[in-house]
């Protein structure tokens, strides 16, 4: 019976020996659980990463976008392929001649994300494309990054609910979102994903780019959990896709009159 209270003693003072809180080290933050897949839910932005204007109704003249002069000349310029003033046949959109997408412009796509955690990276996947982005964990940007379509993200977990990605290193060849807002180099985005509940996840994001804009600004998109799975195939964008499109899909659908065909790729407008 000794030997026992001895044995059971000895285990106990093991366990305290080894506990974090003796040994002067703190507990193991909680990690929010954000696997998915998410799809886009109610609320945030929707063409447009504008909250005063998501269908793009007062584009370039938006209360919540401080432009540069240039910038609100460049997006007035481009011809978008949605919204009120679409010229779908004749558009600039980078995405028309399959150009990656880039974020935050990828969440303005009705597809999925999944969230792939481990304990070095997240892999933050898009069923659009297929296209992936790294956010690396406890880590930090080049001093001179490459600008990329999707930039060089790092990433940190905040009170247990939040993960917070923070990317640099962008290039200036993508648009924000289907309303043309740009981009420049100087780009720093900061993405919040919060788990809200079981089934909804809300993204804050903050958009720093002194090139084009006059002071950061922000915007939100709000995910609701999906119980589909991300597509049993996987399909990558040509433009013969594009113009297949076009032939088959596109052009019966419109008035007409409209052009059936898009503008040849040789023709297309250069990229600025």
């Amino acid at each position: 019976m000794r030997n026992q209270f001895v044995m059971s003693l000895m285990a106990s003072v093991a366990v305290m020996v080894s506990s974090p809180i003796l040994q002067g080290q703190e507990p193991a933050a909680p990690i929010p659980d954000l696997s998915g897949p998410w799809t886009r839910g109610q609320g945030g932005f929707g063409s447009s990463l504008s909250l005063s204007d998501p269908r793009m109704q007062k584009r370039g003249n938006e209360d919540d976008i401080p432009y540069q002069p240039w910038a609100r000349e460049k997006t007035l310029s481009q011809r978008t392929s949605t919204g009120p003033q679409a010229q779908y046949y004749n558009s600039t959109n980078p995405q028309m001649w399959c150009d990656p997408v880039g974020a935050p412009a990828v969440y303005g796509w009705p597809q999925k994300t999944e969230f792939v955690q481990t304990p070095k990276a997240v892999y933050i996947l898009y069923e659009y494309g297929v296209r992936y982005r790294i956010v690396w964990l406890n880590s930090k940007h080049p001093e001179d990054p490459d600008p990329q379509y999707w930039g060089h993200s790092i990433g940190w977990y905040e009170n247990g609910d939040t993960l917070v990605v923070d990317t640099v290193g962008l290039n200036d060849k993508v648009w924000l979102d289907e309303a043309a807002h740009p981009q420049t180099e100087q780009m720093h985005m900061i993405e919040r994903y919060k788990r809200v509940d079981r089934d909804n996840m809300r993204l804050d994001l903050t958009l720093d780019d002194p090139g084009a804009y006059t002071r950061p600004w922000s915007t939100f998109r709000n995910f609701s959990r999906s119980d589909a799975q991300f597509l049993r195939y996987q399909w990558e964008c040509t433009v013969r896709e594009v113009q297949a499109h076009t032939d088959t899909l596109a052009a019966p659908a419109l008035a007409p009159g409209t052009p059936a065909s898009l503008v040849s790729p040789d023709k297309l407008p250069a990229a600025k």
